[in-house]
């Protein structure tokens, strides 16, 4: 794994660009990792790993409805799709969750930069 500077990405057509507080590094995460999911989830590495996501609508695709940007949420993402280890992550807006209200979301960290 490496740490690498992107653009960040905008969201399509029902999907949310979500500004991250957190993700897991989770069972899942390691199989597709390790290829064993390829056939199932197909995916192309570098892969951005990541499929749990709390953190804060930060941009909506066109035609999502229901959401707003600075809404808290949290998501399963697709297992096929870039995942939340990053400060970022797109999601289709039916996998939005709001996130629980009893509790904060985890303040972001920021990534260590290279150099």
């Amino acid at each position: 794994m490496r740490i690498e500077e992107i653009d960040r990405p905008a969201p399509g057509t029902g999907e949310v660009l979500v500004k991250v507080t957190g993700t897991s590094f989770n069972p899942v995460d390691a199989a597709i990792r390790a290829g064993y999911l390829q056939q199932a989830f197909p995916h192309h590495f570098p892969h951005v790993p990541g499929i749990d996501v709390a953190g804060t609508v930060a941009e909506l695709g066109e035609g999502v409805e229901g959401w707003s940007v600075g809404a808290a949420v949290v998501a399963f993402l697709p297992m096929n799709a870039p995942g939340a280890a990053a400060e970022y992550v797109l999601a289709p807006a039916q996998a939005l969750a709001a996130a629980p209200k009893t509790v904060e979301l985890a303040m972001p960290q920021p990534w260590p930069r290279s150099g």
